[in-house]
């Protein structure tokens, strides 16, 4: 038999198969990523941003497209795949069944993460496609010099992807703890988005910026970014690697204690 939150999630897909959005949005994602990657592609054709490569452009890409587009829609997702459902009352009648808070807030959240993780792979998959056929993946040469291979630079990149994936489940964990203690989806984004500028402002201060979230899902794509044009590398992989695993995990564990305490005790009253 399926648990709870397998049920749960099996719902949550259901309904999305009945919505516009699940067609509007994947399409509009799509759009927004070819128009980034051809803007990219002139901008580094005439030198004015990295090199004309298939890693660097896949990189830059990848990095505006997750920062502007992919977060933004984690942060409304999430907030109204929650919140949502106090504004409505369907979680109190959600929740007067045989089924547990933790059971029904566990399955919200895997589910959202799962539509964003959807759309990161279709960005992937769109700019690995464009990439090959404007650019192509080879070796990163320095005259006779060979500076990465392109074995070591897809490697890196495959590295690269996966640490961003795992970044964005950390910001729809945290999201959806926020959502859960707004019982109108504007709040919860209002918050959201203020706790995104809060970060910004941070970032500014390299003694904290390491610990925010916001480091933990740029950081990988702005150390391939680095590595694709030859540069020098601001740290070591194995230092993204940790950074990113650990800043993000610590990130996503307090906020699924904090959700699932407060959702454990969160009175409805609509």
């Amino acid at each position: 038999m399926k648990s709870d939150v397998a049920r749960i999630v099996a719902a949550e897909w259901l309904k999305l198969r009945h919505r516009r959005t699940t067609v509007v949005v994947p399409a509009a994602v799509c759009v927004m990523t070819v128009v980034i990657f051809f803007a990219l592609e002139l901008a580094a054709r005439a030198r004015f941003t990295g090199l004309p490569s298939g890693f660097h452009v896949t990189a830059a890409t990848l990095d505006l497209t997750t920062s502007l587009v992919l977060l933004l829609i984690a942060v409304v997702g999430t907030c109204f795949h929650i919140s949502r459902e106090f504004a409505l009352g369907t979680a109190k009648s959600a929740w007067t069944r045989p089924l547990t808070r933790r059971a029904w807030y566990s399955g919200k959240v895997l589910s959202a993460g799962m539509a964003i993780s959807g759309l990161f792979v279709l960005t992937v998959m769109i700019v690995i496609v464009l990439a090959a056929w404007r650019f192509g993946f080879t070796d990163l040469m320095e005259k006779d010099y060979l500076v990465h291979s392109a074995g070591n630079l897809w490697w890196r990149m495959a590295l690269a992807f996966a640490l961003t994936l795992w970044g964005l489940w950390a910001v729809v964990s945290v999201v959806a703890a926020l959502a859960a203690l707004f019982n109108h989806p504007g709040g919860a984004i209002a918050a959201a988005l203020g706790l995104g500028i809060l970060f910004t402002i941070l970032g500014m201060f390299s003694a904290i910026a390491p610990f925010l979230l916001s480091t933990c899902v740029s950081l990988p794509l702005d150390q391939l970014a680095a590595m694709s044009q030859g540069l020098s590398l601001p740290q070591s992989w194995g230092q993204t690697i940790w950074r990113s695993l650990f800043g993000g995990g610590i990130w996503m564990s307090a906020a699924w204690a904090i959700g699932l305490g407060y959702i454990g005790r969160k009175e409805i009253t609509s």
